[in-house]
């Protein structure tokens, strides 16, 4: 039987419980365990929380909370991939992706990452300061190094991450990614139901497994308003369906995220039938090949 491990992280940086931090159990509460077990697999349940709420200790910083869940995802994700389950991560802050992909100890790893946002900034390039506008370039090695080279974080090389969806980025966040390797799909070059998938063939070097990361703002806003950054001309919820499908379908997934849900910026209800049409699709394909 295959088995699914479901890791919550409800978390914003480093406050729990608000703002995105609150998109986990809601999602849970909407029936993700369900969906995952929709095709027969036995699903398990962790929630992944601080003992301490570190940005309360004198000295102690939002980044360094950060990096210590980071730590913790990573655990996690090692200890499902040892028992044989295949991880599913809901998470407020992309971050803790981050975790999954040191976890997951892939030999040759690649990373999709959809995204309304770059994710992109370094300290000195962001605007507003926040971390979780930095966690594609801490995974790819080109921001809080220092922090990095004092733990067990896997990096990538830009070239082995395909960023789809993204449209909203601070002024130096697209000079740096301007200058980078990564690979970027605009949402209009999304245009086929393999768009996604096709571009995974460019990754150098070639993945042996990939990371597909969904922060569920890459949607339209106009069809759903997931958190206080969503924004439109995103992509619809049949295109990242179907996109997430093909993904699936033809490429060695080792992992999936779901992340940045505040279910206060959607009072209609809107993401979490979305979240479960994505899940039931990860439950339709994690028992193949991996």
């Amino acid at each position: 039987m295959t088995e699914i491990r479901l890791l919550a992280v409800p978390y914003e940086v480093g406050a729990l419980r608000m703002g995105v931090g609150r998109g986990p159990e809601r999602l849970i509460e909407a029936g993700a365990q369900k969906a995952l077990g929709s095709e027969g697999a036995k699903v398990s349940v962790e929630t992944i929380e601080l003992q301490e709420d570190l940005r309360d200790r004198s000295g102690a910083s939002e980044a360094k909370a950060a990096f210590e869940l980071i730590g913790l995802v990573s655990k996690a994700v090692q200890r499902a991939v040892e028992d044989g389950a295949f991880p599913v991560l809901l998470s407020g802050s992309c971050f803790a992706g981050i975790g999954v992909v040191t976890g997951l100890a892939e030999r040759s790893p690649g990373v999709v990452w959809f995204d309304a946002h770059g994710d992109f900034n370094a300290p000195e390039s962001t605007i507003d300061g926040y971390f979780d506008g930095m966690p594609l370039a801490i995974l790819t090695g080109g921001a809080w190094r220092t922090m990095i080279s004092g733990r067990e974080i896997r990096t990538v090389p830009e070239s082995a991450v395909v960023l789809a969806g993204a449209r909203d980025f601070d002024p130096l966040e697209q000079l740096r990614l301007d200058s980078s390797s990564v690979h970027r799909l605009a949402p209009a070059a999304i245009d086929s139901e393999g768009a996604v998938a096709s571009a995974v063939d460019a990754m150098d070097p070639p993945p042996t497994g990939l990371y597909l990361h969904l922060d569920l703002d890459v949607l339209d806003s106009e069809e759903a308003r997931v958190n206080i950054y969503s924004v439109p001309d995103g992509l619809s919820a049949d295109l990242l369906t179907s996109q997430v499908r093909s993904l699936l379908d033809a490429r060695p997934v080792r992992a999936v995220s779901l992340t940045a849900y505040d279910p206060e910026c959607d009072p209609e209800g809107r993401v979490p039938p979305i979240a479960m049409r994505l899940l039931e699709i990860v439950a339709e394909r994690a028992g193949r090949d991996r």
